[in-house]
């Protein structure tokens, strides 16, 4: 009898869990990603592999980030602008006290960046560069993140990926504001 109720109550488990399957991305099973790195910080340095991918953009870069403070990230896009890069930033619209020495970067700069506050938090933390590469994870793009926070950042190579979060991205740049 015993097994009888644990075999009903696995089948019953599965059955409910299957349920809540998530949905895959369009096309994801024929998706071919080729992985760039996967960092944890600490204690990999996953801002110089960020970094290392901005310095590599050629035609443009989108950010979204819900934490922006991190100095060498913001140089690092100044430096892909002016090498003919396109560079816009959308960040979380509850965060610009906290994001605003990188503003007053982007400001200097003139780098388009939006606020979004269509959310109760725009917690994104991604990068698509040359609508091929796609950057993403928990990590922040601030000091805390590489130094004192558990993060991780995965960089991929996939024009499929990257297509669908640079749609992503095209929509919350739609819905944000700009600056006041």
């Amino acid at each position: 009898m015993t097994h009888f109720i644990l075999r009903s109550v696995l089948v019953c488990a599965l059955a409910v869990s299957s349920w809540h399957m998530p949905v895959l991305a369009k096309d994801a099973t024929s998706t071919q990603a080729q992985i760039i790195g996967a960092y944890f910080s600490p204690p990999d340095n996953a801002a110089k592999a960020i970094i290392e991918q901005i310095n590599a953009s050629q035609k443009e870069l989108l950010v979204q980030a819900y934490g922006f403070t991190h100095n060498a990230i913001a140089q690092a896009l100044v430096q892909a602008q002016k090498r003919g890069v396109k560079v816009q930033v959308i960040m979380d619209a509850k965060s610009e006290k906290t994001n605003r020495y990188v503003v007053e970067i982007l400001d200097r700069e003139r780098i388009p960046y939006r606020w979004d506050g269509k959310h109760a938090i725009a917690h994104n933390k991604v990068m698509v560069i040359d609508q091929e590469v796609l950057i993403t994870g928990s990590f922040n793009f601030t000091n805390s993140a590489q130094t004192r926070n558990a993060e991780n950042v995965l960089i991929l190579r996939s024009v499929p990926l990257a297509t669908e979060y640079r749609q992503n991205w095209q929509d919350h740049w739609n819905h944000s504001r700009e600056k006041p």
